[in-house]
């Protein structure tokens, strides 16, 4: 029984306390206490108002960077298919010079085999 009664004690020893403090807060605010409680209603609705719009913008911008990116790299592989044919076309002009060397090369032994003559 003894811990019942010490057990009550306290929770109304807290009773109390909070009743007093009740009545404090109720004096030094008063009626300003429902104002502040809209006032902070209101920040917290702007508060959660800002973080969406915060993350709208966030996730427009992660898609719109990734949009140029694939806009970039498109870009990029047209640049580098452009330079690989370019450097084809002036391989292949390489070998068609070295074939015209090669065709001067065997009429100068012709001639120079006519001249022998």
């Amino acid at each position: 029984m003894e811990k019942n009664s010490e057990n009550k004690q306290p929770a109304v020893e807290n009773h109390k306390i909070d009743d007093r403090i009740a009545a404090v807060r109720d004096l030094i605010f008063g009626e300003n206490m429902q104002q502040y409680s809209t006032e902070f209603a209101d920040v917290y609705d702007q508060i959660k108002t800002l973080k969406d719009q915060t993350n709208k913008n966030l996730s427009e911008s992660v898609t719109n960077l990734e949009n140029k990116l694939a806009d970039l790299e498109s870009l990029m592989e047209h640049k580098f298919q452009d330079l690989n044919d370019d450097l084809d076309k002036r391989l292949a002009d390489l070998d068609d010079e070295k074939a015209d060397r090669k065709k001067l090369g065997k009429a100068l032994e012709k001639i120079a085999l006519m001249l022998q003559e």
